[in-house]
């Protein structure tokens, strides 16, 4: 039996090199190709993300709008307050014109609030590594500077505000008990469930007139209100800082 041997002519350089060429532009297309639908990814994880913080910011400017008036508010109340204990300590008025001045106030004693902001997506966007990917240098800084320098500052505000706060609730409980009672939907259960009738109740105590009268009183309410406009420069700069962000995402998305 003979054995046939298939000879195969040589190729020559050209070929190898063809070969060679057509094998590199499929891998690298290959790769350009994954490396567009990468990017394509990463940008439509980018866009998400800046939807989400914008969405976070316009609800913290709408808090930071809201608790700079109630502050403004409790500026009014704490001016009343101490100009009639002023009135009082100097004998200008008696005890019961002090109570009876109290009394129309349209808040008794003043309430305040803190600010929480949002940061879960601005925090999702940085671990993820997304922060990195995006091109526009001052969208990056200005992210980096609300949430990593303004948030903070407001987070440590808020722990020396809310300890005023307490500190000034256990003076004078008043406030806060008023507050909380319109905030309650069984205010016609008791009598003493309504707040006119709470404040009525309260400020005929002798204990409410001692420490309404006491010098410890005026310098407590002294130091919250101190305490209040160094939380209101915090929230100003905070409402700055938003409202630059805020500009700058509705300009990408118009």
């Amino acid at each position: 039996m003979e054995v046939h041997h298939h000879s195969h002519k040589p190729k020559n350089w050209k070929e190898y090199i063809t070969e060679f060429i057509m094998l590199f532009a499929a891998v690298t297309l290959g790769f350009f190709a994954e490396n567009l639908r990468e990017h394509s990814i990463i940008s439509h994880r980018i866009e998400q993300n800046k939807v989400a913080i914008l969405k976070d910011l316009e609800n913290d400017a709408i808090t930071i709008d809201s608790i700079l008036i109630d502050e403004q508010n409790a500026i009014k109340t704490f001016d009343r307050l101490l100009n009639v204990l002023y009135l009082a300590k100097n004998k200008t008025i008696n005890q019961e014109q002090l109570i009876d001045s109290i009394k129309v106030f349209p808040d008794i004693i003043a309430t305040t609030f803190t600010l929480y902001v949002n940061n879960s997506s601005f925090k999702n966007m940085q671990s993820s590594g997304l922060l990195s990917y995006v091109e526009e240098e001052n969208l990056k800084n200005s992210l980096s500077y609300y949430y990593e320098v303004v948030f903070k500052r407001i987070e440590s505000n808020n722990v020396f505000f809310d300890q005023a706060g307490k500190e000034f609730g256990t003076t004078m409980p008043l406030g806060i008990g008023s507050y909380f009672r319109k905030m309650r939907n069984d205010q016609s259960n008791y009598d003493l469930n309504k707040p006119s009738n709470y404040a009525n109740f309260m400020l005929s105590l002798q204990e409410t007139k001692n420490v309404l009268l006491s010098e410890k009183f005026i310098f407590d309410i002294q130091k919250y209100y101190n305490q209040i406009f160094v939380y209101q420069m915090a929230l100003k700069m905070a409402k700055e800082e938003n409202g630059k962000l805020l500009k700058l995402l509705k300009s990408e998305h118009h």
